[in-house]
Formats: structure tokens, C-alpha cells, sequence
């Protein structure tokens, strides 16, 4: 009894114990220590986390040569601010560096722009700034700098960057390369969100376009902007199969997709789930670049006889073998175009879906 009473009365006082003595600044000749201690597992990796080296940490950081062979450098909540940056950025021994996390510190657009013009910094690949405190100035810096030209990645997230910030990372960048833009958690109105959208939308496409999976493409689209993205972006000329079933689209959508000379060689195109009405089905209907459509999906959507009726009409659709229209608006009259159409003299099974 009396032991249980002692590990109650005495077990907060050590975990507050112990938490203080991680929150202590380390000193040079500890942090050299340390250091030597990491390295001599993995002298490519110095990860430090929760270690309060500070400023002046980072200065004996800069001037180790133990560091000669690092590649990536991590300090998570180090306390390290713009001198500390500074220090880094002026160091001889951080030439091999293709990866800088610096998170949870408390660098400014002063840090962002020391590192931006930094030729020691001049091999990354990838800049984490995770919560610090870079707004648009330096999220600008970055993006305009000529030194991180090889950059692929970029995580500002829970930093005060807004839409000037986000726009000068996504559109009026230097950084060729760049792939990856994190910015969650800043100030970005629907602009700064839509711009990013956009850059991460495009370079996911992109990435699919060079696998040699561009039929799955309609996986990453959403909405009535997804489409309009989509439609501009050059990485999409071989798509057979385009599934954008449930996807929120409109008929702005369809009549955008029924106007674009890339979807020639489409085959199958599935736009069930979606919003659209007699507008996007008579788009489809009048479209030249659906002659070899062979399949067509438009289940659940609000579709009439105004719709049905084009389709039957369309002097273009005649290479349909599937047709599907279920759970539209169409009643008997449209079905009976449906039925009777000229058009649709190839469908394997003259059903139309209807429940």
C-alpha cells in the first residue's frame, strides 16, 4: 500500500521532470556528441528532434565536418530562428544536402529568403518549413529564387502564407521541377485554394501520363473545375476510357468535354452519378469527336426526352454498342425515339437501362 501511494505521489513529478529535461538547450560539447552519435549510424541522415539546439546550435551544425556527408538534415522543434538559418546557409559542410526539414522552428520570410539565395542549399530536393512563421514574402522568395532550382518538393503548411504566396509557388514559379506544394493550414482564400488545386491536379495527371495510365485519369477529377483543369492540361491525348461516374460535374462539363478535339479516341465513357440534363446530353448528341464512342453511360442522371431524342437523332453516335439512361427523366416518348432511332442501329442489346 504504502509503495502504490509513493509511484502516485511521486510518478507526475518525474514525467514533468523528464519533460523539462528534454526542453533544455544543449550545449556545444553535447550537441557534438550527439551528432557523432547519429551520424555513426547513418552518416547520410542527422535527424534531431526536440532537441533545443537554438541558434547557437546551429552555428556549431554549420562549422562540423561531421555533417561533410550529410544529405538529410532534419531539426524539428529546435528552436532554431532566422540566424540560425543564416548559419546554415553560409556552411561549407551542408553541400551534399538534398533534404532540409526544418520544422516547427520559428524561421520567418527573412530565414526564407536567406535560404532562397543560398548556394549551399543549391541540391535540394525538397524544403519542409512546416510551421514556422513564412508569409507571402517569403513563400514568394522561394518561388522566384534561381539557387533552389532543383527543388521537388515544398511544405509550407501552418506557416501565414495567402494567396499572393500561393499563386507565386503555383503559376509564376522559377522552380521548373517543382512537383509537390504544401500549403495547409496558411490564409488561402478560394483563389489561393483553386491555384493550388489546379498546380497539384496537373502534376498528378501528369504523373499518370507518364506511367502509361491515363485511363485512370477520371479518378482525380472532381467537379466542374477538375474538368476545366483537366481539359487544359497537354497530358491527355490517349484516353480510351474515361470514367467520371460520380464526379459532381454539370452540364458545363459535358458541353466543355463535347467541344475538345482530344477525346477522339475515346471509347467508353461513363458519366453516370452526375448533374446533367437534356443541355449536356444533346452536347454529347451534336459532338463530331465521339464517332468511335462505343459505350456511353448516363444512369442517374436528369436526363428527359429532350435528351433521349438527340441521342436518337445524333448523326454522329453510330458506333454505340452499349447505351445506358436509367433512373433519368425519360418517359415513354423518349424511349420510343430511343427504340426507333436510326442512329442507334448498333447497340448489342436495345436496352437502355430504364427501371
Amino acid at each position: 500500500m504504502f509503495f502504490e501511494r509513493w509511484v502516485a505521489l511521486w510518478l507526475p513529478f518525474f514525467f514533468i521532470s523528464l519533460v523539462a529535461a528534454s526542453n533544455i538547450s544543449m550545449t556545444g560539447e553535447q550537441l557534438e556528441r550527439y551528432i557523432q552519435l547519429k551520424l555513426n549510424r547513418n552518416d547520410r541522415v542527422l535527424r534531431l528532434n526536440e532537441k533545443l539546439i537554438g541558434n547557437e546550435g546551429a552555428k556549431i551544425l554549420a562549422k562540423s565536418p561531421l555533417l561533410s556527408s550529410v544529405e538529410t538534415l532534419i531539426i524539428y522543434k529546435g528552436n532554431i530562428g532566422d540566424d540560425g538559418v543564416r548559419a546554415l546557409a553560409g556552411s561549407k559542410q551542408l553541400a551534399q544536402l538534398t533534404e532540409m526539414h526544418l520544422e516547427n522552428n520559428h524561421i520567418t520570410d527573412q530565414g526564407a529568403k536567406i535560404m532562397a539565395s543560398s548556394d549551399t542549399f543549391k541540391n535540394l530536393r525538397v524544403l519542409n518549413l512546416y510551421r514556422n512563421k513564412i508569409t507571402d514574402k517569403g513563400a514568394k522568395a522561394i518561388a522566384e529564387s534561381s539557387v533552389l532550382s532543383n527543388l521537388l518538393e515544398v511544405n509550407l503548411s501552418f506557416n501565414e502564407v495567402g494567396d499572393v504566396g500561393a499563386l507565386s509557388l503555383t503559376e509564376l514559379s522559377s522552380l521548373k521541377q517543382l512537383k509537390k506544394i504544401n500549403l495547409a493550414y496558411n490564409h488561402l482564400s478560394q483563389i489561393g485554394n483553386e491555384a493550388l488545386s489546379r498546380f497539384n491536379l496537373i502534376q498528378n495527371i501528369k504523373l499518370l501520363n507518364l506511367s502509361g495510365r491515363s485511363n485512370e485519369v477520371g479518378s482525380l477529377i472532381y467537379g466542374d473545375f477538375g474538368v476545366m483543369v483537366f481539359l487544359a492540361s497537354p497530358y491527355i491525348f490517349k484516353v480510351e476510357t474515361l470514367d467520371l461516374s460520380e464526379s459532381n460535374l454539370t452540364d458545363r462539363s459535358v458541353i466543355a468535354i463535347s467541344k475538345s478535339m482530344k477525346f477522339t479516341q475515346v471509347l467508353q465513357l461513363n458519366l453516370s452519378g452526375n448533374r446533367i440534363t437534356d443541355l449536356g446530353a444533346s452536347a454529347l448528341a451534336n459532338s463530331k469527336y465521339f464517332k468511335q464512342l462505343k459505350q456511353l453511360n448516363l444512369n442517374f442522371n436528369s436526363i428527359g426526352d429532350l435528351g433521349a431524342s438527340s441521342i436518337a437523332d445524333s448523326p454522329y453516335l453510330t458506333n454505340l454498342k452499349s447505351l445506358k439512361l436509367g433512373q433519368n427523366r425519360v418517359s415513354k416518348a423518349g424511349a420510343k425515339a430511343l427504340k426507333n432511332s436510326n442512329t442507334l442501329t448498333n447497340l448489342v442489346h436495345p436496352i437502355f437501362g430504364f427501371y
